[in-house]
């Protein structure tokens, strides 16, 4: 008897803990964020996005389980990665990029999608624009001040009549900013020279193609030609052209400077907003938004030893301006 009630107590303990494990199980969130290569503006976003959830009370460990998942440049292993997450059934899935967005979005339309660095998701042809959409997609455009980096850009080279611009014409993102420098070109007198690398492999002679007939090189916030940044900083410095971006963290790896967005910021806003699905509001009911629109004043920053490198002096008017110089 002693022994079958010693039995009894054991499975009365083991169920307790058995149903408090499950209990705890159901609580957990699961979260799939997803980027098609690691660049460092990217990582920062993936970092904000987990920042924003803890800032509403969802913490990774604690009851929030991340499932992170990088595609290394590749489209079909992101189109796995997206099905992947759809045959866990995550709760919502942050896609970080626009093609990592449009693989997510072609993978589901149940479960809650929040994109995060997106220049131009209405010609990605993800949202129809910064309305509710009432379906399973919202998110945060990196859209950036387009305007102010090209009256910048003028300012640190008063002779600046061409600028090249290389990029991946199979990028949508990409497409769109081509469009936004021509018409902030225009105004100042500046012509855009294009310089297509379909692949990282061609960024160097794409830059090459660019010297001799540009006063100054643009890089956008295009993951294919940001993964091959040092390369165009290389070709600028060893024939004195300016290199600019368009994002900071290009600035701090050898640009000479760019007004940006901050991807901590992009990563919070899409953390919020995926914590107020979380908490039972649909995605269809929540505006996508331009970052850049909600920060607290422009991020500016320059490279003083890069500009140096190429022989650009950088007045002191930009300088009192800077959110950060890098020495």
């Amino acid at each position: 008897m002693k022994w079958l009630r010693c039995n009894q107590v054991l499975l009365t303990v083991a169920g307790a803990a058995f149903a408090l494990n499950t209990a705890h199980a159901a609580d957990m969130k699961r979260v799939g964020i997803s980027t098609i290569v690691e660049v460092p503006q990217l990582v920062e976003t993936k970092e904000g996005v987990i920042q924003g959830l803890a800032e509403k009370g969802f913490v990774a460990g604690k009851n929030l389980t991340i499932e992170y998942q990088t595609a290394n440049g590749n489209m079909p292993t992101q189109q796995q990665i997206a099905r992947k997450f759809v045959g866990d059934r995550v709760d919502v899935i942050v896609p970080i990029t626009t093609p990592t967005s449009q693989a997510m979005v072609t993978a589901t339309k149940d479960i809650p999608i929040v994109f995060a660095t997106v220049a131009d998701p209405v010609k990605a042809k993800l949202v129809a624009g910064f309305k509710p959409t009432g379906t399973n997609i919202t998110g945060v455009s990196d859209q950036p001040p387009i305007e102010a980096q090209l009256k910048l850009f003028h300012e640190l080279v008063p002779n600046l009549k061409k600028i090249g611009f290389i990029y991946n014409p199979g990028l949508d993102s990409s497409l769109a900013t081509l469009e936004w420098v021509r018409a902030a070109a225009k105004p100042l007198g500046v012509e855009v020279v294009e310089a297509p690398s379909p692949t990282t492999n061609e960024v160097i002679p794409a830059a090459r193609k660019l010297i001799g007939n540009v006063q100054a090189i643009y890089v956008p916030n295009d993951t294919t030609i940001t993964a091959a940044l040092e390369t165009v900083v290389k070709v600028g410095q060893e024939t004195k052209t300016p290199v600019f971006t368009g994002e900071p963290r290009g600035v701090e790896r050898g640009a000479v400077a760019t007004i940006g967005v901050d991807y901590i910021h992009v990563g919070k806003l899409a953390g919020h907003m995926v914590a107020e699905i979380l908490n039972g509001k649909k995605p269809g009911d929540i505006a996508p938004v331009l970052a850049y629109e909600s920060m607290p004043k422009p991020l500016i920053v320059v490279n003083k030893r890069a500009a140096a490198a190429v022989g650009v002096t950088i007045p002191q008017s930009v300088l009192a301006r800077a959110t950060k110089i890098v020495e």
